[in-house]
């Protein structure tokens, strides 16, 4: 499993939650407003921009339940039930989910792997998909390797 920029419980999550549903009748203004907490200084223009249009285009009526299922869930129990390999992943830079709410994740999670992606906001795989893509191939290798030297031999 791998899981990045996440966390099992916000300590902010009902106020995020409260100034979401708020701002979401004009999504094209909350995307705007989202872009400084979502992206690492000096990312790309034209990712800012994609990414504004994007969340722009969601639905009010969706993007409300989804806040609600993000902002509200309290998932330690469903962490701390995983027993597959995870990895963690978290931009250095995340202001959504810091770093702080990732690693609290892995202590919950039995056996779980911490992956900090340098200078990337809360979007690694969008900031910087060579450093996202190469932790993701790393982790699916090692644990390839691991199945292969644990399975029975014939």
């Amino acid at each position: 499993m791998i899981i990045a920029d996440s966390f099992a419980v916000h300590p902010n999550g009902q106020g995020i939650y409260e100034l979401s549903v708020a701002a979401s009748d004009n999504m094209p203004a909350l995307a705007e407003a989202r872009m400084p907490a979502l992206l690492a200084e000096g990312t790309a223009p034209n990712i800012r921009d994609e990414l504004v249009a994007t969340m722009s285009r969601i639905d009010p009526a969706a993007f409300r339940i989804g806040a609600e299922a993000v902002w509200l869930a309290d998932q330690r129990e469903r962490a701390a039930a995983i027993r597959v390999p995870t990895l963690v992943i978290c931009g250095t830079e995340d202001k959504v989910t810091p770093p702080t709410l990732s690693l609290e994740l892995v202590q919950l999670i039995p056996g779980a792997s911490y992956a900090p992606i340098e200078g990337a906001g809360h979007l690694g795989n969008i900031e910087r998909p060579e450093a996202f893509n190469a932790l993701v191939d790393a982790f699916i290798r090692n644990v390839d390797l691991t199945a292969a030297s644990s399975s029975p031999r014939r």
